[in-house]
């Protein structure tokens, strides 16, 4: 559209500045780590400190602390929904080897390393943003619950509710303990899949 196309006395559209979005991908890197040490506690200035910026720098792209955690979320769902498709066959990357008892680990893991994982799935009070990701999550497990059952791998009786029982039960305990040791928290997801398997 050329100049003379544009509507009188309307500004031609701005481009966002270079350096506007690095620092917009800075703040969005930064709220993803510092939210995964620290979980749903976590603070802008945190994220602002983390990212080597101001907290105005923060509000400018992020407004409230809801608007950064719909940015963590997002991250999080598209990074946890492609490696359980990755893993599980449904993907157009599938290496399609894995079965439930490779995703329980998997699982464990992800939420010894990562705080706002646990919060997302344990809180009780939940921001709209952070209901989304659980939402999806579930919806991601009960599919793959459905199928290892299907396949004979997990006992028919076993229903999602079951398995958050047991996997938050097992999890939030070692966090709150602070106990973060890796072979622990494997130890567990195999008591899990020992409790659940046909």
């Amino acid at each position: 559209m050329t100049a003379a196309d544009r509507a009188p006395g309307r500004p031609a559209a701005r481009r966002p500045r270079a350096d506007g979005v690095r620092n917009r991908a800075r703040v969005a890197e930064a709220a993803y780590v510092v939210f995964a040490e620290r979980g749903l506690d976590a603070t802008v200035a945190q994220v602002a400190e983390r990212a080597g910026v101001g907290s105005a720098t923060v509000f400018r792209h992020f407004p409230t602390k809801a608007d950064l955690l719909d940015e963590v979320a997002r991250r999080w769902l598209e990074d946890w929904a492609g490696y359980m498709e990755r893993r599980l066959g449904t993907g157009p990357d599938s290496d399609g080897q894995a079965g439930f008892a490779d995703l329980l680990p998997a699982l464990f893991d992800r939420l010894r390393r990562d705080r706002f994982t646990l919060d997302v799935l344990r809180a009780a009070a939940r921001h709209p943003e952070v209901e989304r990701a659980r939402r999806q999550t579930e919806r991601l497990f009960t599919t793959a619950l459905q199928r290892a059952v299907a396949e004979g791998q997990v006992r028919p009786d076993i229903t999602y509710a079951d398995l958050t029982v047991l996997v938050l039960g097992a999890a939030g305990q070692l966090a709150d303990f602070e106990d973060f040791d890796p072979a622990r928290w494997r130890r567990h997801a195999d008591l899990v899949w020992a409790a659940i398997r046909a």
